[in-house]
């Protein structure tokens, strides 16, 4: 009996590291898409955010040139 019932559990316990191996794939899969869609989303709000800088920029060009001082305006 010891040694069947020795077989039974290996044979359990390899069924269920198989079945964790599954389960592992399918979840390191669905994380992968995750990270693609959120390295999407990182992109598409860059854009937006570059997009919106540049308008800024169009819309107020002299607020931009006051701002930046140069050189010889540090040293007053």
């Amino acid at each position: 009996m010891s040694l069947y019932g020795d077989a039974i559990k290996a044979l359990r316990q390899v069924i269920l590291l198989d079945e964790r191996v599954r389960n592992t794939a399918v979840d390191l899969a669905r994380m992968s898409q995750e990270v693609a869609d959120l390295r999407d989303r990182v992109s598409r709000l860059e854009g937006m955010l570059a997009a919106g800088m540049a308008l800024s920029r169009e819309a107020n060009p002299a607020r931009d040139r006051r701002r930046l001082a140069g050189p010889s305006d540090q040293s007053k």
